[in-house]
This record gives C-alpha cells, sequence and structure tokens, in this order.
C-alpha cells in the first residue's frame, strides 16, 4: 500500500501561502500584500507628524508607557531568545546529539494514537506514516490504537494486511469509551504500564488526526538517548486546513507563534504545554500511578464553582505532572506533525475561532493557576514569568484599546486614529518577526494578530470567572452550562464588575 506524505498532504491545503508553498504571483496573496504596504505607509505617515504626536502623548498616562513596555520588551525577549535558540544552541545541540547517536536505539517504541471520528482518507494516512516511521526506525514498538467504530478496526485491518512489518512491532485496539480523549489515554497508559516496557523506552501520545513527518523518530529519540534526564519533547507543529483564505492563514499564525514560543522556552529546557497532537515521553513518567490518575481525573477546586473534573487539556495535565516533578522538557524546531484542522463544523470564522480559543484559553486558565503555586524554584524563573505574564495580559493587552477609546472621547477623535495606526505598525512588526522565525507569512497575519490579542484578552477575562465551561467539540460534550444557574449569574455580575474596575484604572490614569 503506498505511504502518503508530507510532500503529498501539502498541495492539498486549500491555502498554500499559510504554507509557504503559494507564489507571491499569485493575484489575490500579491493584492494583499500591496493593501499591506499601502496600511504600513499610511500608518508611519501618520505617527511621523511629530506635532500632533507630541501633544498626544502628553495625553497618555506615564502608567500605560510602563505597561506597553513590559509587553513589547517581553515579546521582544522571546524573539531574542528563540532567534538564539533556532541559530546558534538547537543546531550545534541536534548535530552533537544525533552523531553520537548513530547505530544505536532506544530499547523499545510505545505509541498511543486517540481517534474520534476521523475521516477515512485521514485516518489512512495518519497511520501509514505512524507505520513507515517506526518501520524505518527499526526498534521493537507497540503501538495502541484507541478507535471508537468497527470502521476504524476495519481500516486498521486492512491496513496492516497490506504493510509489511518488521518483526517485533505489536498492534493493540482498544475502543473508547465516548466520553471524552482522558479516560481513552488512560486505559491506554495502564495497558503499557502492565507491559513493563524495558527501562528507557518512550512513549509517543499522538492525535488520531496528526501525520508524523518521515524520519520524525530519526530525529527525536537521540535526543532521550543523549540525556537521561529529559523527560518529554515536543515539535514543530503544521496543518493542512478545510476551509477560507481566513481560518488557515489564522491557524498558520498560531503555529508561528507558537514555534516562536516553544524555541524560548526551549533555552531554559522547560515548556508551557506538551502538545497533545504529537510528543514524546520517557515510559517511565508517562506509566507512573499519579500520572495516569492526573490524565484520567485532572480537576481543581473554584472558589466559585466548586470542584469540577478538566474536560479538556490533557496536554495541559500532562505538562503539569512533569513541571512539578521538575522534569527536563525540549522542542525540536526541525521536526514537524502536520495536523488536519478545520473550524468547527457549521461556523463561520469568528465564531468557529471564539469556540476554539474557548477552550484553548480555558485550558490554559485552569493550569497556570496551580502552576504559579508551584514558584519559581520548581518551574523555573523565566517560566515561571511566563505564566505569569500569561495571566497579566488578559488586562495589559485591553488598556491600549480603552485608553484609546477614552481619549477619543475626552480629548480628541484623532486619539483613535492614531491608535489604529499605532496597531498597525507594531502588529506588523511582531507579525514579521513570527514570519521570519517561522519562514513564512501572510498579509492577514497582522489584523489576525490584533483580533487574537484583543478578542482573546475578553474571552480571558470571561473564563476567568467561569473556569468550570468547557466543551469537548468533535465528541460533542458540554459542562458547567446552565445546569449551575446561580453560579453562572454571580460569574456574569463578578466578570462586569472587574471590566468596570478597569475602565475606572484607566480613566483616572487618562485624568492625570
Amino acid at each position: 500500500m503506498p505511504i502518503l506524505t508530507l510532500d503529498q498532504l501539502r498541495p492539498h491545503d486549500p491555502v498554500d501561502a499559510a504554507q509557504g508553498g503559494q507564489s507571491f504571483a499569485d493575484p489575490p496573496l500579491l493584492m494583499g500584500f500591496v493593501l499591506l504596504a499601502a496600511v504600513a505607509v499610511w500608518a508611519a505617515a501618520l505617527l511621523l507628524q511629530s506635532d500632533r504626536v507630541a501633544t498626544l502623548l502628553v495625553a497618555v498616562p506615564g502608567m500605560y508607557g510602563l505597561i506597553a513596555m513590559w509587553r513589547h520588551s517581553w515579546a521582544g525577549l522571546h524573539f531574542a531568545r528563540a532567534a538564539i535558540y533556532l541559530c546558534l544552541v538547537f543546531p550545534r545541540m541536534a548535530v552533537r546529539v544525533r552523531e553520537g547517536a548513530k547505530g544505536r536505539r532506544v530499547p523499545h517504541v510505545a505509541v498511543v494514537v486517540t481517534s474520534y471520528n476521523i475521516a477515512r482518507a485521514e485516518f489512512r494516512a495518519v497511520y501509514s506514516a505512524l507505520f513507515a516511521d517506526l518501520a524505518a526506525y527499526g526498534a521493537p514498538a507497540t503501538v495502541i490504537a484507541a478507535i471508537t467504530t468497527d470502521r476504524d478496526r476495519m481500516l486498521l485491518d486492512d491496513m496492516l494486511a497490506s504493510f509489511t512489518f518488521p518483526a517485533g512491532i505489536e498492534m493493540i485496539v482498544q475502543f473508547q469509551r465516548g466520553d471524552g480523549k482522558r479516560s481513552a489515554l488512560g486505559m491506554a497508559l495502564r495497558c503499557l504500564a502492565r507491559r513493563e516496557l524495558p527501562r528507557g523506552s518512550v512513549t509517543m501520545l499522538l492525535d488520531g488526526d496528526v501525520v508524523v513527518e518521515r524520519g520524525a523518530l530519526e530525529k527525536c529519540l537521540p535526543f532521550f538517548l543523549a540525556d537521561p534526564t529529559l523527560g518529554a519533547l515536543t515539535t514543530n507543529n503544521s496543518a493542512v486546513t478545510n476551509g477560507d483564505g481566513v481560518s488557515a492563514s489564522w491557524y498558520s499564525l498560531r503555529y508561528a507563534q507558537r514555534h516562536v514560543l516553544m524555541s524560548s522556552l526551549s533555552l531554559s529546557r522547560r515548556l508551557l504545554v506538551l502538545t497533545g497532537r504529537f510528543s514524546l515521553y520517557r515510559n517511565e513518567e508517562v506509566v507512573r500511578p499519579e500520572f495516569i490518575d492526573l490524565i484520567e481525573n485532572d480537576g481543581m477546586r473554584d472558589w466559585l464553582h466548586g470542584r469540577f473534573r478538566f474536560l479538556t487539556g490533557d496536554d495541559k495535565s500532562a505538562w503539569y505532572a512533569l513541571l512539578r516533578r521538575k522534569v527536563k522538557m525540549l522542542y525540536i524546531p526541525d521536526v514537524t506533525a502536520v495536523g488536519f484542522e478545520a473550524l468547527p463544523a457549521g461556523y463561520g470564522f469568528l465564531s468557529g475561532s471564539t469556540r476554539l480559543m474557548h477552550r484553548w484559553l480555558g485550558n490554559m486558565l485552569r493550569s497556570n493557576s496551580r502552576a504559579l503555586q508551584l514558584g519559581p524554584g520548581v518551574c523555573g524563573t523565566f517560566t515561571w514569568l511566563c505564566i505569569l505574564d500569561q495571566r497579566l495580559t488578559m488586562w495589559t493587552a485591553l488598556v491600549g484599546p480603552v485608553l484609546a477609546l477614552i481619549l477619543s472621547l475626552t480629548v480628541s477623535p484623532v486619539v483613535l486614529l492614531y491608535y489604529l495606526a499605532w496597531v498597525a505598525l507594531s502588529r506588523l512588526v511582531l507579525a514579521g518577526l513570527n514570519g521570519l522565525a517561522w519562514g513564512r507569512f501572510h498579509p492577514l497575519w497582522p489584523l489576525l494578530l490584533a483580533y487574537d490579542q484583543i478578542w482573546g484578552a475578553l474571552l480571558k477575562t470571561y473564563l476567568q470567572f467561569r473556569l468550570h465551561r468547557q466543551s469537548w467539540t468533535r465528541q460533542g460534550i458540554v459542562t458547567g452550562g446552565s445546569e449551575a444557574v446561580a453560579g453562572n449569574v454571580a460569574a456574569g455580575g463578578l466578570h462586569l464588575l472587574a471590566l468596570a474596575g478597569l475602565f475606572s484604572v484607566v480613566w483616572l490614569m487618562a485624568a492625570r
């Protein structure tokens, strides 16, 4: 049976510009760059009118200047650290580690693949790439397929019958209960624990809609051989996107931002998440009873909504389990896992992206509060500050637009125009730096970056008072809705009070 490789997948991406495969001569893309250049020239010309800018700067309070300095210097620090890691640290480390591991293999590779209602073609692509990479690596392996239907089992049987396996690769099929990914992972990890794999084995956790790059194991596993204290690693991500140009560009921007952040954090041998799409773990870590219990039964006690279990965010639970044990984590930027991405069915870009951000940001807030409590001694100083900054940005990102609105009403409507010019130029620079690091760029990125930052900050403030609200789009599972009326009413009141407090503080800043 032919293997579907990444090279075969990429041309089917409807917006290849987001993946770096579309020519700049393409008319829609060329027009986008022309419009972006026009906006940049307009914004620069407006902001260079020194007499007007000087007058407006008098009206901008010093506190906002400190907040802006914090946000942009923090972003600049991440870009600088990412550049050091990508250009200096990782290339040298990769050569040393991979050369030193030639002829050596980890004793066993275990793989857990969780699939839920994955399309037939995608299902085949995922397992074809996985089987091919396991065969190429050549170590004994155990693959646990957590599936949901008899159709999945028949697809696997058909693929196994037509694929020539080397000796020592075992296939185990488990049917999920259908109550979420966590229970499927727990069942699979307990199965691995009972097998008592050799010490030094590595376990891969892979989503059922993610295709691993050919040679991924050959590039990644030497890092476990070189450093016995390395507990986990994750890799670069990309996507084949079913949707319009806006959603495809949005996904590509998010992956570019992730690339920069992961590279920056990897200098400290810590990460902010071990991505559930594709991550590798030292097997001794994932078969510990504490790890499996946290994956399966993780939850928290909220002062407003009481005790509740986490529905999504298993990757955050895995990260927290290793973080509290001070385990090293690493990002491998030259290996790519490609996911099949799409906005929730039946939703446009605004509503669909909001639903996805609701899940992602909720997972972040639920996990980061307890990670902060571990302190810099456990997390590492830089990682701890990153976690703190993630929580502060829900408020600091809103100070600018609120201040611009107040000054446009109290000083001059021109302030709003200057603020929009500043947003256009600053987001163009930030988007350009992300594109430089990731090797691709799209003219929609500056606009989408502003959307992510401002709308994402508002969503964070909403979720901060509703941490119990969770949803799993593919399974159609929702928790924390109308069944907790009193708590939801209280959350709404407190959210409005917090936003009013923010508005009042910024108003006082503007009045000084």
